[in-house]
């Protein structure tokens, strides 16, 4: 008489253990994304005094070697006579930067340091240049360069297109017609930063 041997179990695990796995890995990437979106609504982490001040100083000369670099140049020399190009460095305000929900400790504080740059080109053709000779020199540099397009007829800076591109640094850098004015401008944001006062 003939006996089968044992019948191995080859049955898949009941269907409450894998809904056990599937939270499990669920709650884990929840909790991931909810401390990154803790430490983006906090601002990042807070860096001293010391490394808000050279952020600062990063950022002006991220938008001065901007400057320098546009081919033809601005009508006034990069370097105006008696004044340097830090000198003539414009602070933007940033309302984005603030603590609206009360998350940062006394004693830490946030500040955006942005400037522009304010550039006047002897025609339209120059600008046009400079703003050609810019894309490809930041894309020389490896960087990831976005076209701006041409404000529309009757808004200011009107068919006067522009380049971004962030440096590698994470400083947003920007030559474009102003918002406003519709004169040319370089800009220069380094971001968001907390720090000790």
């Amino acid at each position: 008489m003939q006996t089968d041997a044992p019948a191995t179990s080859t049955r898949p695990l009941p269907h409450g253990s894998r809904a056990i796995t599937l939270i499990s890995v669920s709650l884990a990437a929840v909790i991931g994304f909810g401390a990154y979106s803790c430490q983006s609504l906090a601002g990042g982490p807070v860096r001293s005094d010391a490394e808000y001040r050279e952020r600062v100083a990063q950022t002006k000369e991220a938008g001065q070697r901007t400057v320098r670099a546009l081919t033809p140049a601005p009508e006034e020399a990069s370097e105006p006579p008696g004044r340097t190009l830090d000198e003539t460095a414009e602070t933007d305000g940033s309302t984005s930067c603030v603590d609206d929900l009360g998350v940062d400790d006394d004693g830490v504080t946030r500040d955006e340091p942005v400037y522009h740059w304010e550039l006047t080109f002897t025609g339209t053709d120059d600008y046009r240049a400079a703003v050609g000779h810019l894309r490809r020199q930041w894309k020389r540099q490896g960087l990831t360069v976005k076209d701006v397009p041409a404000p529309g007829k009757g808004e200011p800076g009107a068919g006067l297109p522009g380049v971004t591109a962030t440096d590698d640094q994470g400083i947003e850098l920007s030559f474009r017609p102003d918002w406003y004015s519709g004169k040319p401008v370089v800009r220069a944001d380094g971001g968001c930063v907390r720090h000790a006062r």
